[in-house]
């Protein structure tokens, strides 16, 4: 009996463990001031097939209260969709026009089946950096 019990043990032990839980992780930003904002987060512990049930949006008003934050309507225009680059899961994040603020403070709401996250960033948008040289005279 003893014997079955340690088999039984070891072969519930030896079963391979899901997660079922997503995690995003930090935003990468390819955009500067004044153009419109060009950014992705990666999606942790996602596969690709979980891109196409993902719901990605701007939180709500409520979401936003209940962490504290200030939701500005030029919010509202951020667009958020799945992508799948080499096997991974990412969150590309624009704007149809320019960002004008050097900041720029928001609440994501992630819904899969499985569950649903919420996450807040916050970016620094430097301005551009011309690396032209001087003109010579």
């Amino acid at each position: 009996m003893r014997n079955l019990f340690f088999t039984l043990a070891f072969g519930i032990l030896a079963l391979p463990v899901q997660a079922f839980a997503l995690g995003l992780g930090d935003i990468a930003v390819d955009s500067t001031l004044n153009q419109p904002l060009d950014a992705r987060i990666e999606v942790l512990s996602a596969v690709p097939e979980d891109a196409e049930v993902m719901i990605i949006k701007l939180a709500s008003r409520e979401d936003f209260i209940k962490a504290g934050l200030d939701r500005p309507h030029e919010l509202t225009a951020l667009k958020f969709r799945a992508i799948v680059e080499n096997e991974r899961v990412y969150i590309s994040v624009s704007s149809p026009s320019p960002i004008r603020e050097p900041s720029l403070s928001f609440l994501i709401e992630l819904d899969w089946p499985k569950g649903r996250l919420l996450r807040e960033y916050t970016i620094l948008l430097e301005p551009p950096v011309f690396t032209g040289q001087k003109k010579q005279h």
